[in-house]
This record gives C-alpha cells, sequence and structure tokens, in this order.
C-alpha cells in the first residue's frame, strides 16, 4: 500500500514535468484543428500519469485505488502546503521582562 502512495505522489509531482512532452505529441497526432484549453492540457497530463501509476501498482501487485488517490493528492497539493507552512511566521513573543 505504501508503494502505491508513493506511486501517487510521483503522479501527482511529475504531471507538471510531463505537460510540455504531452502538449508536443498531442499538437503532432491530433490537435492541430483543435487546440485544448490549458486546464484540459493539465488535467489530461495528471490522468496519463495517474493511469501509468496505476498500471505500475497493478505490476507490483499492490494496486489499492483509495492509496493511489490519496497520494496523488498529495503529489498534487504537498508543494504548496509545503510553501504555506514554510512562508508562516513564528509568533515574536517578546521579552516579557
Amino acid at each position: 500500500m505504501l508503494s502505491t502512495v508513493i506511486l501517487g505522489i510521483l503522479a501527482g509531482l511529475g504531471a507538471p514535468y510531463a505537460e510540455p512532452h504531452v502538449k508536443k505529441g498531442l499538437e503532432d497526432l491530433l490537435l492541430s484543428d483543435a487546440p485544448m484549453s490549458a486546464m484540459e492540457l493539465r488535467m489530461f497530463t495528471f490522468s496519463l500519469c495517474l493511469v501509468a501509476a496505476a498500471i505500475l501498482a497493478w505490476i507490483f501487485g499492490d494496486g489499492s485505488a483509495l492509496a493511489l488517490a490519496i497520494g496523488s493528492a498529495l503529489g498534487v497539493f504537498g508543494p504548496r502546503i509545503i510553501d504555506r507552512i514554510q512562508k508562516r511566521k513564528t509568533p515574536d513573543y517578546g521579552d516579557d521582562e
């Protein structure tokens, strides 16, 4: 189950890096007439990464859909959550002397 969560995290983290390659492939093959919007392309790329992670989880024999979904959500929103936590300021209580 842990390997499936890790595959989901990698799918979520890898989607932005795979997006230019998917866009180039789609433009070469299909979409010269009807281009996709940025959101459609982002969602399609994430879906492809998630399917690839599901296939790998199935090959490893530990394919849990819930674990994959949780991992992918962490992969997508993890960097934003980490940035948010790092930008928090610690409270300054001052000297109470």
